[in-house]
């Protein structure tokens, strides 16, 4: 007599274990190669577990175990290839260290409880590190910047061992067409800046690239975001300003041709504007000017808060180049600003229009020098031999952004 053969799904069970007190949860994986069976027999239905629920830590080790069968095998392979591990009396356990936020991929042997031998594969994530470094890249992909730009990478939390500012280093690539070499410096624990020996050429096309993938800092607990990310943008015409304080006059060239001498008032002798080459940070067409901000109070002699048109940010320190009618008189004549550059109306609007971030503001005859902390000032104002020295002890605390006018 002819008798029906049956087919019985067959479930292995694999268990990822990682630090105590987590959830479990199980994930079952079906197989379809299942030996035949007398319809006199049921089979036990193996199943597939990870364990704990969720993504698996990274800082422990690697458990599979099978239920209701045996696991004979595993091979686990990761973004750096094969994990080590060996099978013991409960399964297989992993050796080799784990990456946070990393795919694993898991081919296990497994015979069942009739001694079939069953092929099963499955993938997990590691979670992510608890503490994760991060970047944020400027100039912004595809921009068009003035030839003073520095690259800017801003880190998501502070890096202050040496060893680390190192590794940081190596995992950012620069490259630029036409080729121009150039050099990091650490500006502050979380900013890093990029600049060339001299200001950039114009149409320099420059890449910057960011991948701290696995990078594990120092304290062991922070690592790198998972993930590379660049920004491609160009270097436009050479906008170079010369203010001179003592002339009480700001010449605007392009490409070495002088487009304006302007009359400008600037800082007096109380409120000197800061020398040095400055680079433009941004623009607004109406700018609060609001004298609390720098330590004067607004109903002091020399308190103000006002709206101005026409500002262009030269330094995070509060200096801008802005529309003043209030001191359009002594403009080419006397400096009388708290720090800013004051133009006229006309001629701020002209400027205004003119300017694009990273155009740079050299401001000569001052009494002050730049400070070297301020984004706006720092760049250009530290000579190359020493700038190219990235793990220099950081610059005093830069300010945060304050008005001036």
């Amino acid at each position: 007599m002819t008798r029906s053969t049956r087919r019985a799904g067959f479930l292995v069970s694999l268990a990822l274990l990682s630090l105590p007190g987590c959830n479990v949860d199980a994930v079952v994986v079906q197989s379809d190669q299942a030996p035949s069976l007398s319809p006199d027999v049921v089979a036990p239905m193996p199943g597939l577990a990870v364990l704990p629920a969720g993504k698996p830590s990274f800082a422990a080790p690697l458990v599979l175990t099978a239920t209701r069968g045996t696991l004979t095998s595993a091979v686990v392979t990761g973004p750096q290839g094969a994990v080590a591990g060996a099978v013991g009396p409960t399964g297989w356990t992993s050796t080799g260290a784990l990456l946070p936020a990393s795919a694993y991929h898991v081919a296990a042997q497994v015979l069942d409880q009739a001694g079939a031998e069953h092929a099963l594969a499955l993938t997990t994530t590691t979670a992510k590190a608890f503490h994760e470094l991060s970047t944020v890249l400027t100039p912004g992909d595809k921009a068009v910047v003035g030839v003073g730009a520095p690259l800017t990478v801003l880190l998501s939390r502070p890096v202050k061992d040496t060893a680390d500012r190192l590794a940081v280093l190596a995992r950012l690539t620069v490259t630029t067409s036409p080729a121009v070499a150039g050099a990091w410096r650490f500006m502050s624990a979380t900013e890093i800046h990029y600049r060339p020996a001299v200001y950039w050429q114009p149409g320099t096309i420059v890449t910057l690239t960011s991948d701290l993938s696995y990078l594990q800092l120092a304290d062991q607990v922070t690592w790198g975001a998972v993930g590379a990310h660049s920004t491609t943008y160009r270097i436009g015409a050479a906008t170079v300003s010369t203010v001179d304080i003592a002339a009480h006059t700001m010449t605007v060239r392009r490409d070495g041709q002088v487009l304006r001498v302007l009359k400008m008032s600037a800082g007096s002798a109380e409120y000197p504007t800061k020398g040095g080459a400055h680079i433009v940070l941004a623009k607004a067409r109406v700018q609060l000017f609001d004298s609390a901000t720098v330590g004067i109070p607004r109903n002091s002699l020399d308190g103000y808060y006002k709206k101005l048109p026409w500002s262009v940010r030269i330094s995070n320190g509060g200096a801008f180049v802005h529309a003043q009618p209030g001191s359009i008189a002594v403009q080419g004549i006397r400096n009388v600003s708290h720090g800013c550059i004051n133009l006229s109306v006309s001629d701020a609007e002209w400027f205004f229009n003119l300017s694009r971030v990273g155009d740079v503001v050299d401001v000569v005859n001052a009494v002050v020098p730049p400070t070297l902390s301020d984004p706006g000032m720092a760049d250009w104002n530290i000579a190359y031999a020493d700038w190219a020295q990235p793990l220099v002890a950081d610059l005093e605390a830069a300010p945060g952004q304050v008005i001036r006018r």
